[in-house]
């Protein structure tokens, strides 16, 4: 498998993420906030999008997140539902802590994908 994190990977449009967070399934524990949306247009694959507000604090503080939250996106991609876009930001107040990130994106992907799964239903 490729590690790669080319744009067909990424969310890039603001019409999509604004998509994406009204219409998705929300879920949340101490370090992220993951909105879910199930993709029309291309089954079996998915797109991940970043969003750091800046009341997380300054630029080197956002991009820190950023090339935390990319990195397990990118390693973990195999273990994540497909079929789903999905927006990752950080909960308010939390701290940028590698394992915490790591062990977060899968489980609340996954638990996204089961609540919009039962929501179809």
């Amino acid at each position: 498998m490729r590690y790669s994190f080319g744009k067909q990977l990424r969310v890039t449009r603001s019409g999509d993420f604004t998509r994406i967070i009204r219409l998705g399934t929300c879920v949340a524990d101490g370090t992220l906030v993951l909105f879910a949306v199930p993709r029309q247009s291309i089954e079996g694959s998915i797109r991940i999008g970043i969003t750091i507000p800046k009341k997380t604090g300054n630029a080197v503080q956002r991009n820190h997140w950023k090339r935390l939250i990319r990195e397990s996106f990118r390693t973990q991609r195999a273990e994540l539902p497909s079929g789903y876009d999905f927006v990752v930001r950080p909960k308010r107040g939390a701290s940028p802590n590698w394992a915490a990130i790591e062990k977060s994106i899968p489980r609340l992907a996954n638990k996204a994908a089961k609540r919009a799964r039962q929501i179809d239903q």
